[in-house]
């Protein structure tokens, strides 16, 4: 605190606002000192941000900030590109369920949650065996084992991320294509958010939760691990959530809007298994593992309020020149020493592979290419796809290098870049 004093702060921003809360799902005690902002700079403004807080937490981290006169912004909680569907399955099932949903999501990258360390190193291990490639990710893992793990995922070296709920926090990967639970979350609000990790571009993708009857067991052995008794009683609360959740014959978004006191206008989204049914491939993959079809041959059908996709999206691009410009953008970041996403966002690969320019004039029309984009990286990109069209293929690099979070921070800083905020933003 001696050292922030002397620090020329203009203002606080703090993200995972709900961990301030005792009524979050991720709560941490250590997030309640942040009060004593208020003491020492009594001035400054707070920022608080969230993507999963109801209006109890909500009004607990006005509460605990002590912010005055707070403005606050709550987005919808309803995600029309996500496909809901929650599965109770036998322990026999749920591994070949889980490779079938593996392989039916045709491009794009997965996250698999596991509920314990045994557990992801055991998926990991079923999946490289059925000629998935996969990594792990828990807390039990030394900080660079699990710093080179996230970056070999997030620069499309490995496609397969298990994980338990260490991974995750912090995490913006647009072409995340499907989400799959191996166990039940601790609370519906967990889930929202780990699940609501898929699809962050806007196209369609899937949330599996692959449940089994033993989860509530495990679920309370750890409940019963907690000493303080009142976050025990709100930890029983969070599981008997989740339980109605799962067990719900409710409209899937419908019930989560409803579970973050957002009033939705409509009874059905038509896409989620309690409204569309389950997809025809589940219950076939109890019986047999099939041969690899694509998960999505005619994306999602859309509520009537939902925006058409524009014709440049719904083009669907190459995927051979696809995985060749993400194998240049691997190698462009690795020369640079930045991040992937930095030379090229996923999104704007997809445009630029729908595209496919022939000049820098073409290019510069390509969504996500400005002047500064087409000037630094304009030639480069013209040439392999030149390279492309002469036959030129991927070829798969297993020992590319992701940058440095230091170097990603300071690149992103440099530009001045901003994501856009999904979710509560609560401010004074």
């Amino acid at each position: 605190m001696e050292w922030l004093r002397r620090v020329p702060v203009s203002f606080f921003a703090i993200d995972e606002a709900h961990c301030i809360s005792e009524w979050g799902h991720d709560f941490r005690p250590e997030y309640r000192q942040l009060n004593r902002l208020r003491e020492l700079f009594p001035r400054h403004p707070i920022a608080a941000f969230t993507a999963s807080a109801t209006r109890r937490v909500r009004q607990d981290i006005v509460e605990q900030l002590r912010l005055r006169d707070a403005f606050k912004h709550v987005a919808s909680f309803y995600r029309p590109n996500l496909r809901y569907v929650v599965r109770p399955c036998h322990a026999s099932k749920q591994m070949p369920m889980l490779l079938e949903a593996v392989r039916r999501t045709g491009d794009g990258n997965i996250i698999v949650y596991a509920p314990t360390i045994a557990r992801v190193g055991e998926t990991v291990d079923f999946l490289k065996e059925h000629g998935i490639r996969a990594i792990g990710y828990h807390g039990q893992m030394d900080a660079q084992a699990r710093r080179e793990n996230q970056e070999k995922w997030m620069a499309d070296e490995v496609r397969v991320m298990v994980g338990t709920v260490a991974f995750g926090l912090g995490i913006h990967k647009s072409s995340v294509r499907a989400v799959i639970h191996l166990a039940l979350p601790k609370s519906v609000e967990q889930y929202y958010q780990e699940a609501g990790r898929a699809g962050r571009d806007g196209t369609p993708a899937y949330c599996f939760l692959f449940w089994q009857k033993k989860d509530g067991g495990l679920n309370s052995y750890f409940i019963r691990q907690i000493a303080d008794a009142a976050e025990r009683v709100r930890a029983w609360q969070r599981y008997h959530e989740i339980e109605r959740f799962v067990n719900s014959k409710e409209c899937r978004q419908r019930y989560l809007c409803q579970h973050f006191e957002e009033s939705p206008k409509w009874e059905k989204c038509d896409q989620c298994d309690v409204c569309a049914g389950l997809p025809d491939w589940m219950d076939a993959a109890t019986q047999t593992l099939k041969r690899k079809r694509p998960l999505f041959p005619a994306g999602f059908s859309k509520r009537p309020e939902t925006a058409s996709r524009n014709a440049a999206s719904a083009k669907e691009p190459n995927l051979e020149l696809k995985a060749y410009m993400r194998e240049w953008r691997r190698n462009i970041s690795r020369q640079k020493g930045i991040a992937a996403f930095i030379v090229m966002h996923d999104t704007t690969l997809e445009h630029l592979c729908c595209a496919m320019p022939l000049s820098l004039s073409e290019l510069r029309r390509v969504p996500g290419f400005g002047e500064k984009k087409t000037e630094m990286y304009g030639d480069e990109i013209l040439s392999a796809l030149g390279r492309f069209r002469n036959g030129e293929r991927a070829q798969m690099d297993s020992t590319a290098r992701g940058s440095s979070a230091a170097e990603e921070t300071l690149r992103l800083l440099e530009d001045t870049r901003s994501n856009k905020l999904r979710g509560s933003v609560i401010a004074n």
